[in-house]
């Protein structure tokens, strides 16, 4: 039987928490920037691939159940968003907050950090789709390719043509409207491909070349990474050549052995991705000014309470249904 890609999906967002709070930053900021800036850049394309590679098939021909996904992620970003709403007041959000930074923040940029995902996604997917419909798979791939060099030169590569006054203006006016390249338009729609393309190719790769491909690409991402943290290059860190490479051949092999399908890692993982920064407040507040106050420390602690509020919904849940059940007899 093959093993969950949930459960992948689980340890991707463990990763992705690492992400947002520097767990290496005590051993050296080096150590730090190889893990959470560069190598761990391949989890957030693991969950587009994952959409790419299970729900892109079903849509092609079937736009009502690319609407009921979307409903289901817009009322997820929804209820995320008023999650967040106390925190934002104090942090003191909307003290200045103008109507277009309103709109921007809720349609692009996301209502809280990390919460940029879900209107990405949902633009990332709806444009991958009339993509499809409209033209024949190579000129797609074509199309995102060229869409993700674009958001590659604002992001890790912006060095190389910030000053450069024709990219200069062009990449301004992309500033004026997102934040960051790593969006809806330059970076979902790439990954969402190629989940779509391991589904409707064979894999004939051998386990061990795959393998050997995996680990080159990731070699090459790492020396890509570093060149670029060198010479102080990026803007962000979410955009590498070779992450396109590596993507897809880390794709190909991990749906090879875990494709089976496990809502229950699926749900927690969200949750994980969703819940993490609440907590990851709530750990600093604790720790601040204490022994404790140390990277890898509160990493391990924002991952063992989100864990448990987790279990806590699972646990609530379920004894909701049992009372449900009760009544129904």
């Amino acid at each position: 039987m093959k093993k969950s890609i949930d459960f992948d999906r689980f340890i991707t967002s463990i990763c992705i928490i690492a992400i947002h709070i520097y767990p290496f930053s005590f051993l050296s900021e080096q150590i730090d920037y190889v893990f959470t800036r560069v190598l761990f850049r391949i989890c957030v394309p693991f969950f587009l691939m994952i959409t790419g590679y299970y729900l892109l098939p079903k849509v092609i021909n079937n736009k009502d159940k690319l609407k009921e996904y979307s409903k289901k992620i817009l009322k997820l970003y929804f209820i995320s968003s008023i999650v967040y709403i106390p925190i934002n007041i104090y942090n003191g959000y909307f003290s200045n907050l103008n109507i277009i930074t309103l709109l921007k923040d809720i349609f692009i940029n996301g209502t809280f950090y990390h919460l940029w995902y879900f209107p990405a996604l949902l633009f990332g997917v709806w444009l991958t789709y009339y993509l499809l419909k409209h033209f024949p798979i190579k000129i797609t791939k074509i199309i995102v390719i060229l869409s993700f060099v674009i958001g590659l030169f604002g992001d890790s590569y912006y060095g190389i043509v910030k000053d450069i006054s024709l990219f200069t203006s062009f990449y301004h006016v992309i500033f004026s409207i997102f934040d960051y390249t790593r969006n809806g338009i330059f970076y979902v729609p790439i990954f969402l491909i190629i989940g779509y393309m391991c589904k409707m190719e064979e894999n004939n790769l051998s386990y061990h070349k795959n393998l050997l491909l995996i680990f080159f690409f990731f070699i090459v991402m790492l020396i890509e990474g570093m060149i670029l943290y060198h010479f102080q290059i990026p803007k962000h860190t979410s955009m590498y050549f070779s992450l396109i490479p590596l993507s897809y051949f880390l794709f190909k092999l991990v749906v090879r052995y875990h494709s089976h399908i496990d809502k229950k890692w699926r749900s927690r993982a969200t949750i994980m991705y969703i819940m993490h920064p609440f907590f990851l407040i709530i750990v600093r507040m604790v720790t601040k000014n204490s022994y404790f106050n140390n990277s890898m420390i509160i990493y391990i602690a924002v991952i063992f309470m989100t864990y448990i509020f987790i279990l806590l919904i699972e646990q609530i849940e379920s004894r909701c249904k049992s009372a449900t059940r009760i009544r129904e007899k």
